[in-house]
């Protein structure tokens, strides 16, 4: 019998979407290779920023969620700004970013393990802003120690979801990867009868001390 020739692969459609941001003004990659685009919105470059990622796993696209966590951290600035719309909603924007490269959940948190890191965790002292979303109100930290009180906005747990140094990359990576992955869904209140009226995401943010950001 002949030998059956079977069909290549049909190359993945282009990615029209920032992974990051999910800005659509140009094409990202395309036939399964990077651009080399530089997003108008959150500045990242396809193939650099986003090299590597997996979709569809938090370990392939946490770093995404690292330089969202940044990004949105420090205002949402964009890199071109002549190109922002004048009715700009960046909750809106990110739910373009395909559900593969934005979704897939953190893994549960060992809760002994993180109760054993606190004595190396940095601190403000008496802290009254959640370190991921910074909703002002409850005290997550007090005299140096986590309440391990739920924010209503994010749904972290200080003490646990929110561990970090601000000498030290790492942990501060954590923290911003776990405010990219919030706000990639949308930035959804964890309590939502606690959202006031007229919400505005970014004025939140505004509010995370520099240290955390």
């Amino acid at each position: 019998m002949p030998d059956i020739q079977t069909m290549p692969d049909a190359p993945p459609p282009p990615e029209r979407f920032c992974r990051m941001c999910g800005w659509d003004g140009d094409t990202f990659w395309e036939d399964g290779w990077p651009t080399s685009a530089i997003c108008d919105c959150c500045g990242s470059e396809a193939g650099i920023g986003d090299m590597g990622a997996e979709p569809g796993s938090w370990g392939g696209v946490r770093g995404l969620h690292d330089f969202r966590g940044w990004w949105i951290g420090h205002g949402a600035q964009w890199w071109r700004p002549r190109s922002k719309p004048q009715d700009w909603d960046v909750l809106q924007q990110v739910m373009n970013i395909p559900a593969p490269w934005r979704t897939p959940p953190p893994p549960a948190a060992d809760r002994e393990q993180r109760v054993l890191e606190r004595a190396v965790s940095g601190s403000l002292g008496t802290e009254t802003v959640c370190r991921i979303c910074g909703l002002t109100g409850p005290s997550f930290w007090r005299d140096g120690m986590p309440t391990e009180t739920l924010c209503p906005s994010c749904g972290s747990q200080s003490g646990i979801d929110d561990l970090g140094h601000p000498a030290d990359e790492e942990t501060m990576r954590a923290i911003r990867t776990r405010r990219g992955y919030w706000v990639a869904l949308a930035a959804p209140w964890s309590d939502p009868a606690a959202r006031p009226a007229g919400w505005d995401v970014l004025e939140q943010l505004g509010a995370i001390p520099s240290a955390w950001r």
